[in-house]
């Protein structure tokens, strides 16, 4: 899989790798979202080329994400940006490749790729290994919650919150089968979440912005969410807050 924001640095990274008897390219994904999404549907895939800097989740994020899974692809990281690439390398990811492509250079990574293929966990390690180094430099930040009244604390996979709700002192992390009490104040997590994912929809609110199916008016200019699921939960937009999540849906 090829994961790059930029169309044409994806068409060709595709075509040096088809030339390779060995590799095929079965997937691409234009930003980190839509590579987890694809890495779930299809565990098939063995290796991501995954550029470092994309807007919203950064290639950085998603090499920590897939730390978390069982059977992680490996990672290759590639970037414009040769400082990016020596932090990363020394972090733990096993290889990356500069832009632009150098095809002696590529050939190296396929013979690395396939001496780690007969690696048992290789993957996993080095991922492990980068997100603990991402973790210390402050680069990434897990969000962790817990149920009430339990002692177990959870990594919440922030890409499966519908939303995040204020009660009195506590600030609740809603997913589609549980809520988690998380330690933090809807404005440190503002501070923490992603802009260009997370938005204030009310004065006790944030929502996933992926999450939202519709946004029906009611009364005195505001609004109600309805997010995607089964059953769909439903959340307000304040008079306040609607402008500027306007702006950022589109305008109706």
């Amino acid at each position: 899989m090829i994961v790059d924001d930029e169309p044409l640095a994806r068409s060709e990274l595709s075509r040096m790798v088809q030339e390779d008897a060995r590799f095929d390219v079965v997937e691409q994904a234009p930003n980190g979202e839509d590579a987890l999404k694809k890495l779930r549907a299809q565990p098939e895939i063995q290796v991501v080329f995954l550029d470092i800097e994309m807007p919203g989740m950064r290639g950085l994020e998603v090499a920590s994400r897939l730390a978390d899974w069982p059977e992680p692809p490996l990672v290759v990281f590639a970037t414009a940006y040769h400082q990016y690439a020596v932090e990363a390398f020394d972090a733990g990811a096993f290889d990356y490749i500069l832009k632009p492509y150098a095809p002696d250079r590529l050939q190296k990574t396929f013979e690395r790729i396939e001496q780690l293929m007969t690696m048992r966990g290789a993957a996993r390690q080095r991922l492990l290994s980068l997100q603990e180094q991402l973790a210390e430099r402050g680069l990434i930040q897990k969000l962790v919650g817990h149920e009430r009244n339990a002692r177990d604390r959870v990594v919440i996979p922030l890409e499966e919150v519908l939303y995040f709700f204020a009660h009195y002192a506590e600030v609740s992390a809603v997913l589609p089968s549980r809520e988690l009490i998380v330690n933090a104040t809807l404005r440190e997590l503002l501070d923490r979440l992603d802009s260009g994912r997370y938005a204030q929809t009310h004065k006790a609110y944030i929502v996933n912005l992926d999450q939202i199916d519709k946004v029906s008016p009611m009364f005195n200019g505001n609004y109600e969410i309805t997010l995607k699921g089964k059953p769909p939960k439903k959340i307000p937009l304040s008079r306040r807050f609607a402008p500027p999540l306007k702006s950022r849906l589109g305008s109706w």
